[in-house]
């Protein structure tokens, strides 16, 4: 029979430090798997990694033998909240000395784990000392509990029914771990370094992607650029939109364009125009309460034109 000890996120959570560094993590673009793509029900990274390491560490209480008061429970199970406080913080996301403390403390309890069920009939299988249980998520979506439990040390499987889903879990965990370690291989960074050393993580796969990237964006412009002209702006665009007034005589990049149905005039005397099914070309400022960029605004209005 399995021995079962009782886990922390069984016991406490500190979940006010949970709570700030998740509200605090959806202004975060820069580095962050949501700028990779859009996903709706995204999880929030700290709160996925605060619950697989609270599922992963015993509660103190589960040590009676090393813990033997409830005040020395409550001091441990403080030390480990420290550790969850530590952990949740954005900018300790690939902080190695933090991730290392956590990592330790899951190794500490699943070795503990394997102790008390050395005699099971199945332990040289089911509980392996050297060696955690893997983490499979079915229903991965945009991958933040499978990416979490890597982080931590866990062999990570993810599955989805949605190919974008699978698409974003392959690009987050599947690809960097085989690549984590080694030199770009892109001509110009080559040029600059003579071996492997100093490239950690995925950061020589990221200098490849940076690279090729901008490649295919160059290459692209050169060969169909001449499909997606420039909109000058004239004095004559201004008389409309004064709003265009600081751009006159620039001719602006197309970020986007608007599209719609259209329709038969159904005014007689312009039978044979084309309208669209469109009651402005404008982007409001506000809508639902949320205030609009009114760089982008001008922008797509400008596509219009």
């Amino acid at each position: 029979m399995t021995s079962y000890k009782k886990k922390l996120i069984e016991v406490a959570l500190p979940l006010e430090a949970i709570n700030k560094a998740s509200a605090r993590e959806k202004a975060i673009r820069h580095g962050h798997p949501s700028t990779l793509h859009l996903w709706w029900a995204r999880r929030p990274l700290a709160a996925a990694r605060a619950v697989i390491f609270a599922q992963m560490v015993d509660d103190p209480s589960a040590h009676p033998d090393i813990f033997k008061t409830e005040k020395a429970q409550e001091k441990e199970r403080q030390r480990l909240f420290k550790i969850i406080e530590d952990l949740v913080q954005w900018e300790n996301t690939t902080n190695e000395e933090v991730l290392q403390r956590a990592r330790d403390e899951i190794w500490q309890s699943w070795r503990a784990t394997c102790a008390e069920n050395a005699d099971h009939p199945h332990a040289k299988e089911l509980f392996d000392r050297h060696k955690l249980p893997a983490f499979h998520d079915p229903f991965a979506g945009g991958g933040a509990l499978p990416l979490e439990a890597q982080r931590l040390g866990l062999e990570s499987y993810a599955s989805d029914l949605n190919p974008v889903a699978v698409l974003i879990c392959k690009a987050m965990i599947e690809i960097p771990p085989k690549f984590a370690g080694k030199s770009p291989v892109n001509p110009e960074s080559r040029k600059k370094i003579g071996s492997q050393a100093g490239w950690k993580g995925a950061q020589g796969l990221a200098e490849d992607v940076r690279y090729y990237g901008k490649w295919m964006r160059d290459e692209a412009e050169k060969r169909i650029g001449h499909l997606y002209p420039k909109v000058e702006v004239t004095a004559e665009k201004v008389k409309d939109r004064p709003d265009l007034k600081p751009y006159v005589g620039k001719k602006l990049t197309v970020i986007a364009c608007l599209w719609a149905r259209t329709v038969k005039s159904p005014n007689p005397a312009f039978a044979q125009v084309d309208v669209p099914l469109a009651s402005t070309f404008m982007l409001p400022q506000k809508q639902a309460g949320r205030r609009m960029s009114s760089r982008l605004s001008s922008a797509v209005s400008i596509a219009s034109l």
